[in-house]
């Protein structure tokens, strides 16, 4: 009887937390509940083999009943992460042809409290990296990261502040027509560049709006805005254009599907993982965050999550090619 009403307790929270996203409500308690998709798929899988193995030996309506209903949910959450694995089709293409110049980013929300700095250089270090976005970085970042990266990365955009929100972009490669914008709110910034890459330029925006929680901003209405007005702004250029950053959203979310939609930009997670990058302390509980779109004009050479550097972020890396 016990375990009879934990099943029928657990398959009715379980409905309601995959319903609420229907939802179309930009109050917080209705967005967050877009963030768990793959931790839900996961829950709802060992709560089916349970009812099964219950029903195996007690024969219940009630418990045939919440089979069903989790069964559908099973369906319904498995087609929703479905695009984020790597049985489904890819929104870019890999590279094959290994003569083509690379263009490589990495992506790191640092955690402004965080002072492991020397764990992050470490880490981004590893590897060949061409541009770098690092966000929540207050002074104190940008004099460790300049410090670092200055003579191997002698173009940068260097806009610190103290509220969670500064930005700083390094490239190895010159950086023309660039600015700092503040699209929706005065102390929430983005940047704007173009990148002289040897293949040609690309025009990169680097974005972090505010995420729809209670402690900062208890509706996503200026965080879905400022992604929508960059994806239009995407939408109409003919460059090569890359959309990247910490986006305080899910790439599975109603507001990242309309930006892929508006923008006419790709996901390279798509047919190729979920590469999640918060919370960087408990893997369970992770989903992705930080994200890079990219027009066309690009073929994937890799794209993973790099090891913890102290943050709750972890950093990702993504390494492409223009088509020739």
């Amino acid at each position: 009887m016990i375990f009879k009403s934990i099943i029928i307790g657990l398959t009715t929270l379980l409905s309601i937390a995959a319903c609420i996203p229907l939802i179309r409500n930009d109050y917080w308690i209705f967005r967050i509940f877009e963030f768990p998709r793959y931790q839900k798929w996961w829950i709802c899988s060992a709560l089916l083999a349970a009812t099964v193995c219950h029903i195996l030996y007690f024969s219940d309506v009630w418990i045939s009943r919440a089979l069903m209903v989790q069964f559908f949910i099973f369906v319904y959450l498995s087609y929703q992460i479905f695009p984020f694995t790597p049985f489904a089709p890819r929104h870019i293409k890999s590279n094959r042809n290994p003569e083509r110049t690379p263009v490589r980013f990495v992506i790191s929300n640092v955690y402004q409290y965080n002072r492991k700095s020397k764990k992050l250089i470490k880490e981004v270090s590893r590897y060949e990296v061409d541009v770098m976005v690092f966000v929540e970085t207050d002074r104190w970042w940008r004099d460790e990261l300049v410090d670092a990266f200055e003579k191997e990365f002698p173009h940068r955009v260097l806009n610190p502040l103290e509220n969670t929100y500064g930005m700083l972009f390094f490239s190895k490669h010159e950086l023309t027509k660039t600015e700092v914008r503040y699209l929706v709110k005065d102390d929430i910034p983005s940047i704007r560049t173009k990148i002289n890459h040897p293949n040609g330029q690309i025009l990169f925006y680097a974005i972090h709006p505010e995420p729809p929680v209670p402690s900062e901003n208890p509706k996503s209405t200026e965080r879905d805005k400022e992604i929508l007005m960059v994806a239009k702004e995407a939408c109409q250029e003919k460059l090569p254009v890359i959309v990247a950053g910490d986006l305080n959203d899910v790439a599975w979310s109603y507001t990242t599907e309309r930006f892929v939609e508006v923008s006419c930009l790709k996901d390279p997670r798509r047919g190729r993982g979920m590469f999640s990058t918060f919370h960087a302390n408990y893997p369970f509980f992770r989903w992705p965050l930080d994200h890079l779109f990219c027009s066309n004009h690009f073929e994937v050479n890799r794209i993973r999550t790099l090891r913890r550097v102290g943050s709750d972020h972890l950093p990702i890396y993504v390494d492409l090619v223009l088509k020739e």
